[in-house]
């Protein structure tokens, strides 16, 4: 597949990879990853703390989430 079957792809299926997108957050807020939850070394660090950052993760994951299902079901209407 060349970038533009790509380009195509996610433009008629947002919601798959809005999906994905979401459950990786999502699960990133749970387990903790560093890579996702650590604020040091980051800019604005000292405003959220890490429990922070891993409760506003979480509420995006499942809005991300929300958003896709919602997506799917007014495509299949």
């Amino acid at each position: 597949m060349n970038s533009e079957q790509i380009t195509a792809f996610l433009q008629e299926h947002w919601y798959i990879a809005l999906v994905i997108i979401g459950v990786v957050i999502l699960i990133g807020a749970i387990r903790n990853w560093n890579w996702l939850c650590d604020p040091t070394g980051k800019p604005d660090s000292h405003r959220y703390g890490r429990g922070s950052r891993r409760v506003i993760f979480f509420l995006l994951g499942v809005l991300l989430i929300v958003v896709s299902i919602w997506g799917f079901v007014l495509k299949l209407q």
